[in-house]
């Protein structure tokens, strides 16, 4: 019932021509921004890879839909595993918000599971490393 034909009109209905590989470079753009590479050298490596423009604003809007998926995975339920083992700590970074660069910290909570396994269980951006953040920090629910 498939098609056998190497040069012919056949094409998928599930996926629109090149609409797999377009998803694989914003994904790819993505990754790069999440592992701490710039929006300007993402830019220039899209560039120079595929001859294509990005602007940096297009690049952050692709970051931007990241954050209902973060927020959805900070607020899962913890609840149906145990954790004998809490570490935290916290580490500053650099931010530019509202034009400016200022140091942030970003709490982490990790929690090693019964079969050992480490696990990221929960991180927030704060002011610094204060005793109100931290209290914050584990205030949440």
């Amino acid at each position: 019932m498939v098609p056998r034909l190497r040069r012919g009109p056949f094409s998928t209905e599930l996926f629109e021509r090149y609409q797999r590989s377009e998803q694989a470079l914003l994904l790819a753009m993505i990754k790069m921004v999440v592992n701490g590479v710039s929006t300007r050298k993402v830019r220039a490596v899209v560039e120079e890879l595929c001859g294509t423009e990005f602007s940096k604003s297009t690049v952050s809007s692709l970051c931007k839909g990241l954050d209902d998926i973060v927020k959805e995975w900070n607020d899962r339920d913890l609840g149906s595993q145990e954790y004998p083992f809490l570490l935290v700590d916290a580490l500053v970074i650099r931010v530019r918000k509202g034009g400016r660069v200022r140091l942030l910290s970003v709490l982490i909570a990790t929690g090693i599971n019964r079969e050992g396994y480490r696990e990221i269980l929960g991180l927030m951006l704060g002011d610094s490393e204060s005793e109100a953040t931290w209290s914050e920090f584990f205030g949440r629910t």
